[in-house]
Order: C-alpha cells, then structure tokens, then sequence
C-alpha cells in the first residue's frame, strides 16, 4: 500500500538496532524478490545499484575496516558494525556472535547465494521485517501498480527518505560518545541544523543524493568539492613589498568543511623568482579538526562554518631577486586522520598482528596515502598591473 505521512516514530524504529533478521520472504514472492543480494535488486533498479556499486557506501566493509577487528574489543567491533554493516544477516559474514540459528536462517533465505559483500546493502536502509520502504514518487503522474502482481507487494511511502534526519543514526556520535573540546567526533547533522541551509530547507540528500542518485558524493569526489567553494585572492605592490590576501569562502556545503576529524585542507602560497628554479613557499595554513590518533585531545578546529571562511593574509619582501609569479594550491587529504593512524599503528604494532591483517592495514594504507588531490591552482603573474 502507498501510504505517505510523516511518522516521528518511524526512524528510531527504523534504526534501531540491533536491527531485527529480515525472516522468511512471503512465499508469493518469486525467487528473484525473495533475494536480497543488491545485483538482483538492479534487475528493476539498475541505476541504483551502479551508482551504489560505486559509492563508499557499498565499501564501508573494506581492508580498512576489517584490520582493525584485531585490534579492538569485541564490544566496540560490534558497535562499529551498527553502521558499517547494520543488517544482522551481514553482520553474521564477519562476527560469530551473529551465527544464531535464526539469524543463520534468514540470511540463507533471503540471501541464497550468500553474502559477497556485507557492507551497507540496499536493504540496510529499504527493508524491515519484509516490508520495502521508501520516499513519494516522484510526481503525480508516476504510475502506480493497483492490481495484478504488484513487485514486492509494493512499499510504505515515508517522507523521512528525504530529511536529512534519516542520515543522522551513521552520521552524528551519539552524546554518550567521546568528546574533544565539548563537541563529538561526529556532529554532521548538528552542524547542518545551525546552518543557513536548514533553515532553507535544503536537506542532506538534496546534495549528496541529487535526483535520488544513489552515489553519496563527499570530500573524495574532487568535482563535487569544487562546486562547494569559492578560492579568491588578490595580491598589492608597496614599495617593494607584497601584500596577499586570499579567502577560501564555503557556499555550497551545509555543514563544517570539512566535517568530521578526518579529512585536511592544505592552503599553501608559493612564490617562483627569476633565478630560482624550484618555487618556495611562503605561507601555508591547514583547514580541519586535527586531533591525536588515540581520539583523546583536539590540538585545533580551523574548519570553515556554511557560508563562512578561511581567511589567509601576509606580506612578503624579496632581497634582490625579481618575481616571476605568485601561485596558490589548495590540496585536500581526504583520510589524513587515517594515514596518521595507520602508520602509527603500522609502526608499533605491526609484528603483533596475525599475517592477514597486516596485509589488510598495508593495502588500506597505501590506498589512504593516495587519495589525496589537488583542488585549485590559482596563479598571479608578476611583473603585471598590480594594485597599490
């Protein structure tokens, strides 16, 4: 039945976990809808599944993750899954607290080829005890199947499928976690709620879904960060000094850019002169919440606020050389709490770990080194009609 409302208690019933087994599938149901293996749900949602085979979303279960159930309690792994692999039929591929009998059983009928990924499926945020759930149609015009075989018995409408608080159970630390400095790890929704964009109405999937597109861009996506800023700068001539003021102002990004403790943005201002090959820096400045790799103490919180910005000015005199050109780099370290992390981890604990895992920690860690990109380039050449 298509039911549209908007229920408060849907979502912490939705999320609750742990999340309940998905049982046995209806015995109306053709073997292709009893399957849960998200290749079969891209029989009728092909577009679905190939932006979700290639979003972070379908990897949340990736070396990265799997090494560090080595190093962890058995509570603080499970807790960990709750978000990285929420249903128990998944959770069952990588903890044996999960191979209950009835857990066992559902997961071999809904899942009758077995689980290839256990990462976030379709059915993690769609299906609750065989009931498919979903956002309106689109329009009124969309059809609507009212008689015959309807697929999957049709799905309960619910319009928390598009507020950004159906996002906030993965992406907001619960206020029991830890705290640095009076704020969470995680303050993703909080941080969206105080901004000029929730006040507008402009939810978390209006950017990271557009169109219903089941890809979840973020800071790893370098196109869709540079829609989300504005890098100006100018540069003024005073008797022989240099003056350069340069603003990295964030308009398109409903909360602190960027969120979280993990990503980095390196501002870095370079001068090249005439008899220099190799430019040499002069200013550079970190945007981030940089925080220890024990999670226990903030060092600095330089992130930009919606609407705000990062504000860089200082002056440079040079000796006697004439300049060729100023530039600006702006770089973004999408995992840079991870690098620190894992090399630390690497280097203090690597003959501790079983051969597998080492190996897991290697890979996520070479992987991690490599996804940092550059931004924006921006240049001023010299001599030129510099302002005075």
């Amino acid at each position: 039945m298509f039911v549209s409302c908007s229920d408060s208690s849907f979502l912490s019933s939705h999320w609750k976990h742990p999340i309940s087994e998905q049982g046995l599938p209806p015995s109306q149901f053709p073997p292709l809808e009893k399957s849960l293996d998200p290749k079969d749900c891209a029989t009728c949602h092909k577009d679905q599944f190939q932006n979700w085979e290639r979003s972070l979303h379908s990897k949340s279960v990736s070396g990265g993750f799997l090494w560090q159930k080595e190093i962890l309690s058995a509570n603080e792994f499970r807790s960990c899954l709750n978000c990285h692999s929420p249903l128990p039929e998944t959770k069952s591929e990588l903890d044996l607290e999960y191979h209950t009998t009835t857990i066992l059983n559902s997961k071999s009928h809904n899942f009758p080829n077995g689980i290839g990924n256990p990462s976030i499926l379709c059915a993690s945020c769609h299906i609750r005890n065989q009931i498919r759930f979903g956002p309106p149609p689109r329009t009124n015009n969309d059809k609507k199947i009212t008689s015959g075989n309807i697929p999957h018995n049709s799905y309960v409408v619910k319009n928390e499928f598009e507020s950004s608080e159906f996002c906030k159970s993965c992406h907001e630390s619960k206020e029991t976690g830890v705290k640095l400095n009076g704020k969470r790890l995680m303050e993703v929704y909080s941080e969206w709620e105080r901004s000029p964009f929730a006040k507008q109405g402009i939810q978390c999937q209006n950017c990271h879904m557009p169109d219903r597109e089941h890809s979840w861009k973020g800071i790893h996506d370098k196109t869709f960060v540079q829609k989300s800023l504005l890098p100006t700068w100018e540069v003024k001539e005073k008797n022989g000094e240099y003056q350069i003021f340069a603003e990295l102002k964030s308009i398109g990004v409903g909360h602190e850019f960027p969120t979280y403790v993990v990503p980095k943005i390196y501002l870095r201002f370079y001068v090249i002169l005439n008899d220099k090959r190799k430019p040499l820096l002069l200013e550079e400045s970190v945007v981030g919440r940089i925080v220890n790799t024990n999670l226990t103490e903030e060092y600095a919180d330089t992130r930009i606020k919606p609407k705000g910005s990062h504000i860089v000015r200082f002056d440079y005199k040079p000796n006697e050389n004439s300049i060729q050109e100023f530039f600006w780099k702006i770089e973004v370290d999408p995992d840079e709490q991870y690098v620190r992390t894992f090399q630390e981890q690497l280097d203090n604990r690597g003959n501790e770990l079983s051969k597998q895992s080492l190996i897991l920690l290697r890979e996520s860690l070479a992987e991690k080194k490599n996804s940092l990109y550059t931004l924006f380039t921006l240049s001023w050449k010299v001599p030129a009609s510099l302002p005075r």
